[in-house]
């Protein structure tokens, strides 16, 4: 794979942002031109307390996806829980506008829907699966691992894992307090309802969590949610032992990418 580092000026962010990219290259081949030739899409996001190098620096994503033709976009959100904060920057906006233009004018990216995956880990599973959710018309998947489902939910799930300096004044100046989020168009419940009675119905859905992971039963009660409340959807969810962490990420990354068809299925299905 090419691994590219990209800086270019965001329209809805209003400053400069960094993309990080993978792109397929043949290897030990001698180049051609193949100006037609389009990608599958896979946007991966980060989680609370990383960027976008992440998932470069911390997985095995490239051995992964090496030799297979995919483009993976992983972009940089900072803390923002890839929403349009009240009192903050339009990464919501961002994510579904702006990123899908951007990589297929800047890559040879496919803009068909059959070929758009998002994917994150904790604040980047809540985040990937706000943006399908909200617009099951332009992915073909969506997975979440360890999520924070409710960013509310996650602060008191969670505690000291999220004790980073004023985590809960950036949740209230994203989101305002729980009662404006719940039932709002930031609560992936409702969102899920929505996207059960509309063109979601396509949309595949692959959730994880580690059963030592301190957001594990905010996760099992979003795992109920779906299987009660949005049994139209097409909705996997898969658990075993791992905690908020890449020992669990890590050989998830690989099931997840075996279970949208995006590299060929192993014969170990352990984890799934």
């Amino acid at each position: 794979m090419a691994l590219l580092n990209v800086d270019f000026y965001s329209y809805y962010l209003g400053m400069d942002s960094p993309l990080t990219v993978l792109l397929p290259e043949k290897r030990g081949r001698k180049p051609e031109a193949s100006p037609d030739k389009k990608y599958p899409v896979l946007y991966l996001l980060h989680g609370h307390a990383d960027d976008n190098t992440a998932w470069i620096r911390k997985s095995d994503l490239e051995l992964l996806v090496r030799d297979h033709d995919l483009i993976v976009v992983m972009p940089s959100a900072h803390r923002s829980f890839y929403t349009n904060g009240r009192y903050g920057h339009l990464y919501f906006d961002y994510i579904t506008k702006e990123l899908p233009v951007i990589v297929g004018n800047f890559f040879p990216a496919s803009a068909r829907r059959e070929d758009t995956y998002i994917g994150g880990l904790s604040m980047g599973g809540y985040g990937a699966l706000k943006a399908a959710l909200s617009c099951p018309e332009q992915y073909a998947g969506v997975a979440a691992m360890s999520a924070a489902n409710s960013p509310f939910g996650a602060m008191k799930a969670a505690g000291p894992m999220f004790s980073v300096p004023d985590f809960m004044d950036n949740v209230y100046r994203i989101f305002g307090d729980e009662a404006e989020y719940k039932g709002s168009k930031e609560d992936l419940e409702y969102l899920a309802k929505q996207a059960a009675s509309s063109a979601g119905s396509g949309l595949k859905i692959y959730h994880s969590c580690g059963k030592q992971d301190p957001l594990y039963g905010l996760n099992v009660e979003f795992k109920q949610f779906m299987e009660t409340e949005c049994p139209e959807l097409d909705y996997h969810y898969c658990e075993c032992d791992g905690s908020h962490n890449w020992g669990f990420w890590n050989p998830q990354l690989k099931c997840i990418l075996e279970y949208f068809g995006l590299i060929p299925a192993s014969q170990d299905k352990s984890g799934t």
